[in-house]
């Protein structure tokens, strides 16, 4: 499902809220994922909101369902400004996106994997290997790889301000590279806990303009999953519904 049809989804489960529908709502928010169910508490959908949606809103513990109008509203036509980061050993792909266009993109490549192994230098910093020539360069290259990554995204900073407009940043690589990238000599740009960071949920390939291109359709779809057959609030929303 494409954002503009996510749109018209999330408009239609709004309308819901003052007919006479009884559809009650719940939402993970770190998934990003909308959740609803009948009067039983049995399933009805669950929606995986387009990663450059707003964040969804909890319901509180005194309500019985959220309420999605608000969250509506705050729904724009086009995706607001954000940011994807992909990162793999070695690899890294980086696009800031407007309107759902690429304005910056940088892939950044370094010499950070044994050969033979296969495995990145990160998992071997602490062997007899690392007093080797091989293993320094290896380790002096993932050192200047990352901070390749954050002075990058600075440039684009102050270029653009593009960490005061963006809304979501998305993010792909294990919990040793992102470590790594928060521990550089070269200082992030964000933090850890940054409430717009949220992380891809698909396995990313070697990062590189074609990947991010593909990751950038898919964080701007939705995906919706009925448990029921007769929802006639969904009518003509066409093939979009996984059923």
């Amino acid at each position: 499902m494409d954002y503009s049809d996510s749109i018209d989804l999330i408009e239609r489960l709004a309308s819901l809220d003052d007919s006479m529908e009884s559809i009650f709502w719940d939402s993970d928010t770190k998934k990003g994922t909308l959740y609803g169910t009948n009067q039983e508490g049995e399933k009805i959908l669950d929606f995986r909101t387009p990663i450059t949606f707003p964040t969804l809103p909890k319901r509180e513990d005194e309500e019985k369902s959220l309420c999605l109008s608000n969250y509506s509203d705050k729904i724009t036509f086009l995706p607001k400004p954000y940011l994807l980061i992909l990162i793999q050993a070695g690899y890294a792909s980086l696009g800031y996106f407007e309107e759902g266009e690429l304005v910056y993109h940088k892939a950044i490549t370094a010499y950070m994997v044994r050969k033979k192994q296969g495995k990145s230098q990160i998992k071997h910093l602490n062997s007899k290997g690392k007093s080797r020539l091989g293993s320094r360069i290896r380790l002096q290259n993932t050192i200047h790889f990352f901070e390749q990554i954050n002075l990058k995204l600075k440039e684009w900073h102050k270029q653009s301000n593009i960490f005061d407009k963006i809304e979501r940043i998305g993010w792909s690589g294990s919990t040793d590279l992102w470590h790594l990238f928060y521990t550089s000599k070269e200082e992030a740009p964000f933090q850890k806990d940054d409430a717009r960071l949220r992380k891809i949920p698909v396995t990313v390939h070697s990062p590189n303009f074609e990947e991010l291109q593909r990751i950038n359709t898919y964080i701007n779809q939705g995906k919706l999953t009925t448990y029921k057959d007769d929802l006639p609030f969904l009518d003509n929303l066409g093939d979009v519904i996984e059923w």
